[in-house]
């Protein structure tokens, strides 16, 4: 298996579009910990557990969910900087948002994923 950050950080973004919860999970650490943007732009920490929950709630494959990365950079040996154009539509619903995510990462998994949304009310309203 590639530890390459980048290529593991890709791999992350393809089972997430995927809504592969098996696969996110082989790909993050035991220890990993997820900061992730709520409607009210705040951030709430969650362990690995509750970031694979919070993916089965929203019920990904069902979306119709597209997820392109224009932009990648390196941020020192073992962290990325992704940013993410989302796309999803769910019935008469639809969701155009960006999400910009650093990951460290370390013997091919994510340790850390810190994440912004441009959009996060939005979001919300879409995934609820």
């Amino acid at each position: 298996m590639d530890d390459d950050p980048r290529a593991v950080l890709l791999r992350f973004i393809r089972a997430f579009e995927a809504g592969d919860t098996a696969a996110l999970g082989a790909l993050l650490a035991d220890d990993f910990i997820g900061y992730v943007t709520t409607a009210d732009a705040s951030v709430r920490a969650v362990d690995r557990d509750g970031y694979l929950d919070s993916v089965r709630a929203m019920d990904v494959p069902t979306a119709n969910l597209e997820l392109e990365v224009p932009n990648i950079a390196d941020v020192g040996a073992d962290r990325v900087l992704v940013m993410v154009v989302v796309r999803a539509r769910r019935g008469d619903k639809t969701l155009h948002n960006f999400s910009g995510q650093l990951a460290t990462v370390r013997g091919g998994k994510l340790r850390e994923l810190w994440m912004v949304e441009a959009l996060p009310a939005e979001s919300d309203a879409f995934w609820s």
